[in-house]
């Protein structure tokens, strides 16, 4: 077996990630009816419902504009709801609607579905394998963000 170059692993990891990612938005924005980003809203509602408006949008590092725009389309849709902070009223607080948390409950099943379609042709002990590859990068990657900050 030849040698394999970084630059040709780099090619074929963002290769693999776009066909994943495209495979994600037919998959599970297809079978569920929403759009790019609003998954990501829909998400950290259900782990974080009532977050501030400001907040969110500093978490999916989107301009608050933006979010106002997709929120919006999220309320149309009876997905989400928005109210003035009871402590400060120039705060302004998402919530998930019952609709809303079904929609997310959608989203999870797809995503689950579609990961074990993509990684099911992968035997137990190669996903055991490439979770400790991908790990190990992560971990590189992180510290030399770390050392790269300080400097």
């Amino acid at each position: 077996m030849a040698d394999v170059s970084g630059e040709e692993l780099m090619h074929l990891f963002r290769y693999c990630f776009n066909l994943m990612r495209r495979r994600y938005h037919q998959t599970v924005h297809g079978k569920v009816g929403t759009r790019q980003g609003q998954g990501k809203i829909l998400s950290i509602l259900r782990r974080e419902n009532g977050i501030g408006q400001k907040e969110l949008a500093e978490r999916l590092q989107i301009r608050p504009a933006s979010l106002s725009e997709l929120l919006d389309k999220m309320q149309k849709s009876g997905w989400i709801q928005r109210q003035v902070n009871e402590r400060d009223r120039r705060k302004i607080n998402v919530f998930l609607t019952d609709s809303g948390q079904i929609v997310s409950e959608q989203m999870m099943e797809a995503r689950r579905d579609m990961a074990n379609g993509v990684f099911g042709v992968l035997n137990q002990e190669e996903q055991t394998q490439l979770e400790t590859l991908l790990s190990k990068l992560i971990s590189e990657l992180e510290d030399s963000g770390k050392d790269e900050m300080s400097d």
